[in-house]
């Protein structure tokens, strides 16, 4: 009988001592699985290269700047129209439709020879404008990139001297520029007086 009391004592001093220890064997469990750390900060890297700064819209060939805007209300730019002229390349224009098919016509208009032809293909810009204020000495001015020059901006330009009025200007990109440069894929039409920008219209992706 004194065996048993004493079996069961033991037992229980034995049950205590378990639990006992549980709770801190828990919390060094816990504390192993999730180490009380702050994570290393993590910097982008660039290889050892300067991050380059968002580029804005480059001015053309040959300018540091380009040239302020000052926009004129009594300038007005009220129609640009734009054509491709190379039969191999460009969209060819439905039979049924007379205008259409008369356009390559007309811009090809005393072309003979292979090389009269080459000089007329390109791209072709009809620009409709007008001054309602006092006379002035304009430049109509076509900044373009073309698919081959890439970010490349060129410019064309048509001078005129104390005007006033409607003016339907043409400008070109053809013959030589149009070969070595391929297709206009962006541009910006402007019109200058006095070294700034008055009246300006720009395609959708310039």
């Amino acid at each position: 009988m004194g065996q048993c009391i004493k079996y069961v004592f033991m037992r229980k001093l034995l049950i205590i001592a378990i639990l006992g220890s549980l709770p801190h064997s828990l919390f060094a469990e816990e504390n192993d699985a999730v180490p009380n750390f702050r994570p290393a900060r993590v910097e982008p890297t660039t290889n050892g290269m300067a991050t380059p700064a968002l580029a804005g819209t480059r001015p053309p060939d040959g300018m540091t700047t380009d040239l302020p805007v000052a926009l004129d209300k009594e300038i007005s730019l009220n129609k640009i129209y734009t054509y491709w002229n190379d039969r191999n390349k460009g969209v060819k224009p439905p039979m049924d439709n007379g205008s259409m098919v008369f356009e390559p016509k007309y811009w090809d208009h005393g072309a003979i020879t292979a090389k009269e032809i080459q000089d007329r293909k390109g791209n072709i810009f009809v620009i409709n404008w007008q001054n309602d204020g006092k006379p002035s000495d304009f430049t109509v001015r076509l900044d373009y990139r073309q698919a081959n020059t890439r970010e490349k901006v060129m410019t064309k330009t048509q001078e005129y001297k104390n005007f006033d009025g409607y003016e339907k200007t043409v400008l070109k990109v053809v013959g030589e520029d149009y070969l070595r440069g391929g297709v206009v894929n962006s541009w910006r039409i402007s019109i200058v007086r006095d070294g700034k920008i008055v009246a300006q219209e720009k395609s959708f992706i310039w």
